[in-house]
């Protein structure tokens, strides 16, 4: 039997402020296989996007483990914690998070890049994900050219750039209306079918948390 892709074990994350202290997480556990998604649900402020920051390595716990892969990133000094993200995790945030100054092209491009890999590929596994986000035509856009369920289908592409082992999102649909909502799970479901990967999504929308393998509701 293979070992989870993702387990998090007995994390705990105490927020310091003003002489007083806010427990977050209190000896937490989880552990995700492999093509597995699931949804965090629950409140704001009961913990949704702290957990994700952890799991990513973004931030790190006062106790416990996240064991990605069999390697614990917790054990990681930071920039060792910055280059196994880049190679092993993609992440969506509720705001897209592109670069202005890049065309649509580039900012897929971008993580690949920084991992080391030439400009040439970088940019060739750009336009084959580009395709898959229904954008061609698009390359050459700036941010600012595009409907906001376009940058965050550009933020999937993007999040895909490395071929990495999970994705983890923060309220991706927070920004998109409902009939784009539709069209970014769809795309996003049919992706991570196709290439086997784990996914991960803090959601306060039934229209995403519906289409989950397993939710979790944080309190």
């Amino acid at each position: 039997m293979s070992s989870p892709i993702l387990e998090v074990q007995n994390i705990s994350k105490i927020f310091e402020a003003n002489d007083s202290s806010l427990t977050v997480l209190d000896n937490f556990s989880l552990s995700l296989d492999k093509g597995e998604s699931l949804g965090l649900i629950g409140a704001s402020g009961s913990g949704k996007s702290t957990l994700l920051h952890i799991i990513c390595g973004l931030e790190q716990p006062n106790s416990g483990k996240v064991i990605v892969k069999g390697e614990s990133i917790t054990e990681l000094n930071s920039d060792e914690r910055s280059v196994f993200r880049n190679k092993e995790i993609g992440f969506v945030y509720q705001f897209h998070h592109l670069l202005s100054e890049l065309s649509t092209l580039e900012n897929i491009a971008l993580p690949a890049m920084l991992s080391g890999k030439s400009k040439d590929e970088a940019l060739s596994k750009a336009q084959t994900l580009l395709s898959q986000v229904n954008l061609v035509g698009k390359e050459k856009n700036n941010p600012n050219q595009l409907s906001g369920g376009e940058r965050q289908r550009v933020a999937i592409a993007r999040s895909m750039s490395n071929d990495p082992s999970f994705l983890v999102m923060d309220e991706p649909t927070g920004n998109l209306d409902s009939q784009n909502v539709q069209s970014f799970m769809d795309l996003l479901m049919n992706m991570i079918s196709e290439k086997d990967i784990t996914l991960i999504i803090a959601t306060h929308d039934q229209n995403v948390s519906s289409r989950l393998n397993k939710l979790l509701s944080l309190e």
